[in-house]
């Protein structure tokens, strides 16, 4: 098996603002081998690094994300909560700041938008030639055969739902994704050699306390998202 991959869960959220840039230069300077960050889409359609549905919890402003227009998104104070000077980024801007120095995992968010999101993140991958840099997942896996018929090169990672390992492998074969993303709790030395056996990636989230990097190293993942992605670059 090669080097487990350390992937900063938006960045490195356990140090600083998630999903901001100071979070991505964060995890990079301790040693993350990637970049996890997730897309949504402003109401005038450009895809913005946010996880949550609302911008209550990250920012200073409150409503949905889709409610509001980029220009009133890149106004959005994204850092102080934290102690921090940062705004919620552009996918573009990150794909520029990024994409030759690392390993992106972009997540597309659930949108009624679904066909709408999945374009406007293509233009952008493509637009900066990005492709090889960039794993998107997803769980709406909709959105991923969407993604699969429109980008044919795309590197797609199924992230696991609620319906469990063998619907996510099931979906990866289907629109040949390299990857499956389960939940640490769903991750068991069989379920490692079901997916290998399968011909699919395990890589694994959401790995912060030592004693689950450890277990996940010994069942054999092959990557590990975390807030402190520090810790999976020491412990492996």
């Amino acid at each position: 098996m090669g080097r487990v991959l350390a992937i900063g869960h938006r960045g490195a959220a356990g140090h600083l603002p998630e999903n901001t840039m100071p979070s991505f230069e964060k995890a990079l300077a301790l040693g993350a081998d990637g970049l996890e960050f997730d897309v949504a889409l402003s109401r005038d359609g450009i895809p913005v690094v946010i996880h949550d549905d609302t911008l209550d919890r990250t920012t200073d402003l409150c409503g949905p994300v889709e409610g509001a227009t980029f220009d009133e998104l890149q106004r959005a104070d994204a850092g102080s909560w934290r102690g921090v000077r940062a705004h919620l980024p552009s996918l573009d801007q990150v794909l520029a700041s990024y994409s030759h120095r690392t390993l992106l995992n972009l997540e597309i968010k659930h949108s009624v938008r679904r066909a709408e999101i999945v374009d406007a993140c293509i233009e952008a991958v493509r637009g900066r030639g990005a492709a090889a840099a960039v794993m998107f997942s997803s769980f709406d896996h909709d959105a991923l055969r969407v993604l699969r018929a429109v980008m044919p090169e795309a590197r797609i990672g199924v992230l696991v739902d609620s319906s469990g390992i063998e619907h996510a492998l099931a979906c990866a074969a289907e629109i040949g994704a390299e990857n499956v993303h389960p939940p640490v709790s769903l991750v068991s030395e069989a379920v490692v050699a079901r997916c290998h056996g399968a011909g699919r990636n395990v890589w694994a989230w959401t790995a912060n306390s030592a004693s689950v990097i450890e277990r996940m190293l010994a069942y054999g993942v092959d990557a590990l998202f975390s807030d402190f992605p520090e810790r999976v670059v020491e412990a492996r």
